[in-house]
Formats: structure tokens, C-alpha cells, sequence
């Protein structure tokens, strides 16, 4: 049985609902019987139940998302507010309980209507950023993994290693793919250095920020934070390689191949950039994103190998081999 059977089966589902009505009973709350389970990944479950205080939400981590419970609850602890509230972690499964957070951003209207929206939250989550950035053991500690521009070197090339001791039909690299890979790696290693050398700080970097993942409650101030099983400890501004993305391809201006040049993104990307501004010109900063994004190709791939892990060739097959695939991408930053 795979995670996804597993997750899914009355069992499992009946185990996770006497845990909740456990945990709320010491509130005196009560399960109402309603509940659903929208997602159900390889990678992590989550399930809505109903109460006599409102909704509430378990998620159901696999081992390649297993620090999730864990960094959530140091989240919340060291910035109340800025994560949905959380009941309990279970002791000894990677669940958490927590407290509805709101519907998410991306049902709240058209991109068209969220650009100052999105203006004001990247910029509260660079704040949360450096305000993590002095908790790195206790960070780690939750078992995220460190995918910082120290780092990165190195994690490529295991990365690179492993990815061409595979067939290509099993999300392997070819030969030729293997010899245009190593040839970005020089370039690689010196996007590193300058990033270390920014003076910017390393910290929790969410590396899936998009509008699903933050769950709104009628302003920036109150809006949460969401889905952190793909977090990293590394450059903060990493995160613009999903949250860009993300953005524009919902505005309908992400084209394959070219650089990221509308003025709305753009906006949004220097208004997450505005608290870094202690630490570097803007127009640095600026040339530090570009780099981020492109070592933010390692971390994406990374992060999908750590998140099937255990699984079958025809998972990795599903989602067409994303670890080879965000890999590969290095080399369309590498030449833009």
C-alpha cells in the first residue's frame, strides 16, 4: 500500500480522527461529524474537520516533509500570527493540529485584484525571514534541511552523481545532459560565493509561496502562512523563484524561456526586497534575486527528491521526474 492508499483508507482516517477528538476534548470541543481530506500528495495529507469551535485541519506528513509539524510550531512561537494556530504535534507521527486559517488568497479574486495584496505580504514574510534568521540550530533542529549558498555546491554535485547513475527513463540524465550540467557548475559555485558574500543572512525559506499557501482573513496584518513541507535554511530570497513564478503564470505573463519583465512582478519582487534594503543597495539586491533563483533551481529539485522519497518510479513517473526536471532548469537560468 502506498502513502496515498494508506492516507486515504478508514483506518488511517479513523486512527487520525480519534487522535483530533483526543486533543480537542482537553478543550472541551467536540468533533460534528463533517469533515473531507482535499489533498492526499506522495508527500502529505490534509484533512478539514468540523467542531463545536470551528474548523480545524491535520496534516499528514511522509518522511521527506517530516520537520513540517515541528518548524511550524517554532514558527508560530517565535511570530505569533504569522501561522494558523497550533493545537498539538502528535509525539510520534509527523501530524500537526491546527486551527483554520482562512480561506486562501487564491480564492479571494483575479490575480488582477491581488497585486497590492501581494505587495504588502512578501513583504510581512521577509520580515518573519529576518526575524528567523538568528534561530538557525533551532531551525535545523526541526530537521530542516540546509540548502544555503555554503551548501549548494556540494549538494549538486551528489545530486548530479546520483541523477546519472539512473536510466534516462527512470528520471536519469543522459550523457549529454551530464556534460552540460557539469559545465554550469563553475558558474554555480561563483553564483554561491556572491550570494554568501551579500551579507545578507540565511534563513527559513518557504520555497512554495504561492497564493494557495496563504490563507486570508481580510487584511495583510492577519493573513497566514501555510504548507511549509518544503522549506529550506538557506538564502531567504530564494523564495522569489516560486512566488515570481507562481504570480506570473496565474497573471498569464510567465513565458517559457524569457525573463520574468512584467512591471506587476516586478513590483511585487522590489516590495520584498524593501526590508533587505539594510543590507545592500537595491540595485544589488536586485542582481541577488536573479542568482537566488537560479541556485533555487538545486533547492527545487532537492526538495522533490526528499518529498518521494520511498516512493515508486511510477510516482516520480506521474509527476514527470521533477528532480531531473528542476535540475535541467539550471541550465535555462545559466544562459539567460
Amino acid at each position: 500500500m502506498n502513502r496515498v492508499e494508506l492516507w486515504t483508507s478508514a483506518s488511517f482516517l479513523g486512527e487520525v480522527r480519534e487522535w483530533v477528538a483526543d486533543e480537542l476534548a482537553t478543550r472541551a470541543v467536540r468533533l460534528t461529524g463533517d469533515w473531507e481530506q482535499p489533498h492526499a500528495r506522495p508527500w502529505s495529507s490534509a484533512i478539514r474537520f468540523e467542531t463545536t469551535d470551528g474548523s480545524v485541519w491535520v496534516k499528514v506528513n511522509g518522511p521527506g516533509t517530516s520537520h513540517e509539524p515541528a518548524l511550524v510550531r517554532l514558527i508560530e512561537q517565535r511570530i505569533p500570527g504569522a501561522v494558523p494556530e497550533v493545537l498539538a504535534v502528535h509525539p510520534t507521527s509527523n501530524w500537526a493540529l491546527s486551527r483554520d486559517g482562512g480561506p486562501t488568497l487564491r480564492g479571494l479574486g483575479p490575480p488582477e485584484q491581488l497585486w497590492t495584496v501581494w505587495e504588502g505580504l512578501v513583504a510581512r514574510y521577509a520580515d518573519l525571514q529576518l526575524r528567523l534568521a538568528v534561530d538557525r540550530d533551532a531551525v535545523l533542529g526541526t530537521g530542516v534541511r540546509e540548502v544555503s549558498p555554503s551548501t549548494v555546491p556540494r549538494l549538486a554535485r551528489a545530486l548530479l552523481d546520483d541523477l546519472a547513475a539512473v536510466p534516462v527513463d527512470g528520471g536519469g540524465l543522459s550523457h549529454e545532459q551530464v556534460e552540460r550540467l557539469t559545465d554550469v557548475l563553475p558558474a554555480l559555485d561563483d553564483w554561491c560565493l556572491q550570494l554568501a558574500a551579500s551579507g545578507i543572512p540565511d534563513s527559513v525559506q518557504h520555497d512554495d509561496l504561492h497564493s494557495n499557501n496563504v490563507c486570508w482573513t481580510g487584511s495583510v496584518e492577519t493573513a497566514r502562512f501555510i504548507d511549509w513541507g518544503d522549506a529550506t535554511w538557506g538564502t531567504p530570497l530564494a523564495t522569489m523563484l516560486a512566488t515570481m513564478n507562481s504570480i506570473a503564470f496565474y497573471a498569464g505573463v510567465l513565458v517559457e524561456g524569457r525573463p520574468i519583465d512584467d512591471p506587476r512582478v516586478l513590483r511585487v519582487r522590489d516590495a520584498y526586497l524593501e526590508p533587505f534594503t539594510v543590507y545592500a543597495p537595491r540595485a544589488d539586491l536586485v542582481r541577488y534575486v536573479e542568482l537566488a533563483r537560479r541556485i533555487g533551481c538545486v533547492g527545487k529539485a532537492l526538495s522533490y527528491e526528499t518529498a518521494l522519497a520511498e516512493t515508486s518510479l511510477s510516482v516520480h513517473a506521474e509527476y514527470e521526474f521533477p528532480v531531473r526536471g528542476w535540475f535541467m532548469e539550471l541550465l535555462e537560468e545559466w544562459v539567460r
